[in-house]
């Protein structure tokens, strides 16, 4: 196997996260749950870069609707939020949880450590 198949293999295996979100309750009073793949090297770059090191949150929302996903009724991953979702989530969402919703995504991810390199 080469170097690049180990590489592609090794991200392979990396496991989908799922985030359940006490404060967004369903029709049923349960969380809502949603499901985020690893992060690749490009869509981190996309938040550094669109966040200027994090100066702008708002690239937190844009991380959310880039990773969220859900699953519909048949059971297939879909996303959960649209582009034109964005306003909603800046101005109408509790920031704390979409602080932590991008925390849970990027969980491993160092993106000060990226930034300083």
């Amino acid at each position: 196997m080469s170097v690049i198949d180990r590489v592609k293999s090794h991200f392979e295996t990396l496991k989908t996260t799922t985030i359940e979100v006490e404060e967004w309750k369903d029709e049923h009073g349960n969380p809502s749950v949603f499901y985020s793949e690893p992060l690749t090297l490009e869509e981190r770059n996309y938040i550094i870069k669109k966040s200027n090191n994090f100066e702008d949150l708002n690239a937190l929302v844009d991380l959310v609707i880039m990773k969220l996903l859900i699953k519909n009724d048949k059971g297939e991953m879909i996303k959960a939020f649209k582009p034109e979702d964005k306003f909603a989530l800046r101005k109408k969402a509790d920031g704390k949880v979409i602080d932590r919703i991008a925390s849970l995504i990027t969980r491993g991810d160092n993106f000060e450590e990226a930034e300083k390199k």
